[in-house]
């Protein structure tokens, strides 16, 4: 997943802001976001979570739910 990620980070760079977390090295935002399982996908708006997704994406389904955003 994570090169599906940074891929897709490079593509959408200035037009949205995308961010990895080691939830091992960040245990109080894992248990804050409530993260069972990795990998996970939130997709914040102003400061809202607009959707999340835990597991893996192919890089078409990540486009697609990411449209709305770009």
């Amino acid at each position: 997943m994570a090169p599906i990620i940074d891929q897709f980070a490079r593509e959408a760079k200035g037009k949205v802001r995308v961010s990895k977390v080691n939830v091992d090295a960040s245990p109080m935002l894992a248990s804050r976001f409530n993260i069972m399982s990795v990998p996970f996908i939130f997709i914040f708006d102003g400061g809202q979570m607009k959707a999340s997704q835990p597991g893996a994406l192919q890089k078409h389904d990540l486009m697609v739910k990411m449209a709305p955003y770009l």
